[in-house]
Formats: C-alpha cells, sequence, structure tokens
C-alpha cells in the first residue's frame, strides 16, 4: 500500500484496527469472567476509550464521504440557483460545525486531562483528545471535498460557473 493511499484512508485504517481491538479486549473480559471467574477491571474502560476514538473517526468518514444529513426529495425539487444557495448555506453550517468541534473539544480536553481514568489510571485526557484532533482532521477532509465543489461550481460564488456563464462580461457590460 503506498503511503498516499494510507493517509487518505486513515481513518478507515485506524478505526477498522481499533474494532478489532475492542471486540479482542471485549472477548478477553468474556473469556475472564465466565471461565476463570476474575473480571478485568480495565476492559470495559479500554474499550469505552476506544469506542469513543472509533465513533469520531467514523464522522470524520461521513465528512470524508459526504455523508452529511440532507433531506434530498427536497433539495432536488429546487431550482438550480436555489440549490447552489442552500448547499453553500449547508456548507457554511458544517464549517463552522466542524470549527466549533475543534475548540470546544479542546476546551473539554484541557478540563478533564487531569482526571484520572479510575481502573487504567490514565488521564482522562486521551479520551477527550479524540474531539479536537479528529476534528482537525475533519477539517482538512472538508476543506478537501470543498475545493472540489468549488471547482466543479456548486457553490453559489463559483468562478469556474461565472466565466462559463459570462457573467464578468456581464459586470464589465454593467461598468
Amino acid at each position: 500500500m503506498k503511503i498516499k493511499e494510507i493517509l487518505n484512508n486513515i481513518e478507515e485504517i485506524i478505526g477498522a484496527t481499533l474494532f478489532i481491538f475492542i471486540f479482542f479486549i471485549l472477548v478477553a473480559q468474556i473469556v475472564s469472567r465466565q471461565i476463570f471467574n476474575s473480571p478485568l477491571i480495565w476492559s470495559e474502560e479500554l474499550a469505552l476509550l476506544l469506542y469513543v476514538w472509533v465513533g469520531i473517526l467514523g464522522v470524520s468518514i461521513g465528512v470524508k464521504y459526504e455523508q452529511h444529513v440532507l433531506i434530498d426529495f427536497i433539495y432536488k425539487k429546487l431550482s438550480p440557483k436555489v440549490t447552489k444557495i442552500v448547499f453553500t448555506i449547508i456548507q457554511i453550517i458544517v464549517f463552522i460545525s466542524i470549527l466549533t468541534l475543534i475548540i470546544i473539544g479542546y476546551k473539554l480536553f484541557l478540563r478533564k486531562m487531569r482526571f484520572e481514568l479510575t481502573a487504567l489510571k490514565i488521564s482522562a485526557g486521551w479520551m477527550y483528545i479524540a474531539l479536537p484532533s479528529i476534528s482537525i482532521l475533519m477539517l482538512y477532509r472538508f476543506i478537501t471535498v470543498a475545493k472540489k465543489h468549488y471547482n466543479d461550481g456548486k457553490f453559489l460564488f463559483s468562478p469556474k460557473k461565472m466565466i462559463e456563464n459570462n457573467e464578468f462580461e456581464d459586470i464589465k457590460g454593467g461598468e
């Protein structure tokens, strides 16, 4: 696998790996409890910590593949101009939401890093750093997809469509 391919699929690779770890941790917990009658104290906390990371990675994958919530049957009935307006507004909302996740996630991490996960004896910050760090990855994925849409003319203010529609000529002629 090439480096570029690995980086392009980093969420899936890390998420799948963590999910496999969760599975084995929980199987070990079941075996330990049922067969040896001695539960692993740390297993639930570690599984929860990894699950948080897997869940937020899933959101990043959703941003990467544009799996935002959108009511298609209404969106498809709009005129092309209104579609561009709605698309632009949705993209602005997603962008602001990701920035908010980074800021709030970082503040939450700073507050929680002094607390300790009881069974694991590590900082709770390891659980809470997932939100701002993966949100930065989400922002990168969002910008990558937004650039493609911008170049394709899906935004209200896309220069490619303005050139195709001779809107620059209209602006010059109106002077």
